[in-house]
């Protein structure tokens, strides 16, 4: 298990009032998945109900869509960004 930090996305805080939480998880999937369980409400702001990624979600600065995906293998000290998006007129 890698210990990474995942960058809550843009109005979403834990109850502590921090925007980014530390957890250990073997991928992006667990990682997600554990910063839920920190902030439930970050569940509608990743996912949508279909279970479906409605987010963008970055390693490193990268998508992890070119990277392998929710499978993603993580390593110490990586840093995840969820990443809405923006839609307007």
């Amino acid at each position: 298990m890698a210990q990474v930090s995942v960058k809550l996305p843009v109005g979403s805080v834990t109850a502590a009032g921090l925007g980014e939480v530390t957890v250990e998880a073997a991928t992006v999937r667990e990682a997600l998945e554990r910063a839920i369980a920190v902030e439930p409400a970050v569940r509608q702001r990743v996912y949508r109900a279909d279970g479906s990624m409605f987010a963008g979600v970055f390693v490193g600065g990268r998508n992890i869509k070119l990277l392998g995906g929710l499978d993603l293998e993580l390593t110490d000290g990586d840093a995840l960004r969820i990443i809405p998006p923006i839609s307007g007129g």
